[in-house]
């Protein structure tokens, strides 16, 4: 198949044939056909191929919607489990993380002491 395209509607319109007896040039007319005939399977598989390439895009569009919609709702549903640690400047937040930080030295501590903190009971 051709991959390039031999003729535009411009370029058909001005063809001239040479006259025959019965006509025209028939050898002339025969070998046009056949070469337009190229260009439309040409056409067929280009519009073949963009249908079903469009046909992909249209289910992958489809398929972020609807993943963008469970991650709006997840999104949401972590916002208002969340809501109340935004405000890092509360005591009640400082002294967690301090406790948090406290909890992490002493493993610390310990792992160098040879005692795995996990295995405590």
């Amino acid at each position: 198949m051709a991959e390039k395209i031999n003729y535009s509607s411009s370029s058909l319109l001005d063809i001239v044939f040479e006259k025959d007896v019965k006509g025209y040039n028939a050898y002339q007319v025969d070998s046009l056909l056949d070469e337009v005939i190229v260009d439309y399977a040409y056409y067929e598989k280009f519009r073949l191929e963009a249908v079903a390439y469009i046909r992909d895009l249209e289910t992958l569009v489809t398929d972020l919607k609807e993943k963008n919609k469970k991650l709006e709702i997840e999104n949401s549903q972590y916002k208002k489990r969340f809501e109340g640690l935004d405000d890092f400047s509360s005591p009640i937040n400082k002294s967690n993380i301090d406790l948090l930080k406290r909890i992490k030295e002493l493993e610390s501590a310990l792992y160098r002491h040879g005692i795995d903190p996990t295995k405590i009971k």
